[in-house]
């Protein structure tokens, strides 16, 4: 257990998966935590060896971080149950923000937010939301290792996702896509026409767009690698700065007023697509890999297969783009949802 320095520390490798924990020879207690994207400095105190991470370095410099584990370790806090939810849910999120990718801190927040204050020992276990639960699950560790709680009142409870089957109609996508709110409507429209995933086109910066494509970088993906798709004629709905919006909940139950459509999610977007490039006679090796759901080309072939399909991929999007304009004119020639 040698004593780190900041050398030693810039050359620690970060994991594949998971974190490694390094332990510092001058302080016994203090070390620093390699994940497969920062290093975070932590102390552990306690009887329980409770965890508490003291910040991201190199934001957060060696000395400074030595100097904020040693106050620590004097004054060690104590355990309290009169701590109230929303000030534990703020020092998870924050915490999480030094370690874990910006989309599995954004999950976190929109599945906690809603969450009623209270204190953290009256908080109610009949919670059935599989989102709320994960993160709560996931909070509550936290909690014990950093000495805010000493238990987890959601260890047992699993967490279960519905697999989900609706299947938006074309009709639905004439009325979806005749809704106006901006920049809500415009991502509607892109999430429609690219198959993408909500986090992908929310995030998106001009900077993005190389030439005639569209690169959505590695920190926005699910598969945490690059992703790169030809712009067709989507690209009219690309805005020239980054999309300013963060109103997912009231913008969608307004959108489902007004257009009739309901029983849905942003995601089903996704399989609407998929089906229709299954119709249109796209193969599925294509429409993966327009999507980035690649399940057709896995294992070695998916190591030495480096073909990009970027010319088949423009010609199914522009075959499913006349597609969904025809869905759309015959949708506002028709006078809207049938009705029963």
């Amino acid at each position: 257990m040698p004593t780190l320095t900041e050398l030693s520390i810039r050359k620690l490798a970060h994991p594949p998966s998971g974190s490694i924990k390094h332990m510092d020879a001058a302080l016994p207690g203090f070390g620093i935590r390699c994940t497969v994207r920062s290093k975070a400095f932590f102390v552990m105190y306690g009887e329980g060896r409770r965890l508490k991470t003291l910040g991201k370095w190199p934001d957060l410099c060696l000395k400074d971080a030595r100097q904020a584990a040693r106050q620590f370790l004097s004054e060690p806090p104590k355990l309290s149950n009169s701590m109230r939810l929303s000030e534990l849910r703020a020092n998870f999120l924050e915490d999480c923000k030094t370690r874990l990718r910006s989309s599995t801190v954004e999950r976190y927040f929109y599945a906690l937010r809603g969450l009623k204050d209270c204190k953290v020992d009256q908080i109610s276990t009949n919670i059935r939301d599989p989102n709320q639960v994960k993160a709560l699950k996931a909070m509550f560790n936290w909690a014990i290792d950093h000495g805010y709680y000493d238990r987890n009142p959601f260890l047992r409870r699993k967490v279960r996702f519905e697999e989900r089957d609706r299947l938006l109609t074309d009709e639905e996508i004439g009325a979806v896509w005749h809704y106006e709110q901006q920049p809500f409507s415009s991502i509607v429209k892109l999430l429609i026409l690219t198959g993408q995933r909500r986090n992908q086109i929310w995030r998106f910066e001009p900077k993005w767009v190389r030439n005639d494509e569209l690169v959505f970088p590695a920190i926005v993906m699910k598969g945490n690698k690059a992703h790169t798709i030809p712009i067709t004629g989507f690209g009219e709905y690309l805005p020239d700065t980054p999309f300013a919006f963060n109103s997912w909940s009231k913008s969608k139950a307004k959108l489902d007023k007004e257009t009739g459509v309901t029983d849905w999610v942003l995601h089903d977007f996704r399989r609407y697509f998929s089906t229709t490039m299954a119709r249109l006679g796209v193969p599925l090796h294509i429409t993966e890999h327009i999507i980035d759901h690649r399940s057709q080309v896995s294992g070695v072939a998916a190591i030495y297969n480096r073909y990009t399909y970027l010319d088949e991929m423009r010609d199914a999007l522009n075959r499913y783009e006349r597609h969904v304009r025809k869905v759309v004119a015959d949708f506002a020639r028709d006078g809207g949802l049938a009705t029963a």
